[in-house]
């Protein structure tokens, strides 16, 4: 989960200044995105790890992650995170999903 967060802080802080915001703008928009990533993914932990999983709960929150992760220019992971949602085989996301949250 951390590789994620920081490649993605890497790639907004690139992203954010070839937008034309300064210094000041781009490392509180990093504090809004890092605090945003944090959150959802979070709660993508919890909800993998209950004993009854809800896959469209599980789908909300990939979405929902897949559009931070966009809108912070990290398109690698958010095409990862549509793949996920479009998984058939929920046994196989909910691997895959551990495997990016390193459980």
């Amino acid at each position: 989960m951390g590789v994620l967060i920081e490649e993605t802080l890497e790639l907004a802080s690139k992203k954010f200044s070839s937008f034309g915001f300064n210094e000041e703008q781009v490392a509180q928009l990093l504090v809004s995105g890092k605090k945003d990533l944090e959150k959802e993914l979070d709660k993508l932990k919890i909800l993998i790890m209950e004993d009854s999983v809800d896959i469209e709960t599980i789908n909300d929150s990939l979405h929902a992650l897949k559009g931070l992760l966009y809108n912070m220019g990290n398109t690698e992971a958010g095409d990862l995170m549509n793949d996920l949602r479009n998984e058939k085989d929920s046994a196989e996301e909910i691997i895959a999903i551990k495997k990016i949250l390193e459980l």
